[in-house]
């Protein structure tokens, strides 16, 4: 027999309920296999764990309660099962929302350029004459 079909036997070797032909099998090839000795090893820890936890009783109303909360969420609406998820979705969406506004808004901050108003680009005509006299005035004058 193959190691899959041993493996298989390893239960109920612990339980005892093979035959003796087939425990002696198991035990001659738990002497030459190293994974399935392991692997008994294993579900003898395990089995040792439940004897000593012992048997549980449930706790009084154990059913009705049981059967409340499978009526409840029978009950629950499909959206509020799925709330979970969708939340997760919306704070993805609404944080690169945010990230996005923020970066239209620092560039917005960043390069605002002061637009003038119309009375600003309006030129007074004592300034304008005196302008020329001004320009010439500063351009050919000598350096100080």
């Amino acid at each position: 027999m193959s190691c899959k079909k041993f493996r298989i036997l390893l239960s109920a070797y612990l339980d005892r309920e093979i035959t003796k032909d087939k425990e002696k099998e198991l035990l001659n090839h738990l002497n030459t296999c190293v994974d399935c000795a392991r692997e008994l090893e294993y579900l003898k820890q395990i089995k040792r764990m439940f004897i000593l936890k012992g048997k549980k009783e449930p706790q009084e109303f154990f059913e009705t309660r049981l059967l409340e909360l499978i009526k409840n969420k029978r009950k629950q609406l499909i959206w509020q099962s799925y709330f979970p998820v969708i939340k997760r979705t919306i704070v993805v969406i609404l944080i690169f929302f945010l990230i996005i506004a923020g970066w239209v808004n620092y560039k917005k901050l960043l390069y605002h350029r002061t637009t003038e108003t119309i009375s600003d680009l309006l030129v007074d005509e004592e300034i304008d004459e005196n302008f020329q006299e001004e320009l010439l005035v500063t351009y050919y004058s000598p350096l100080k």
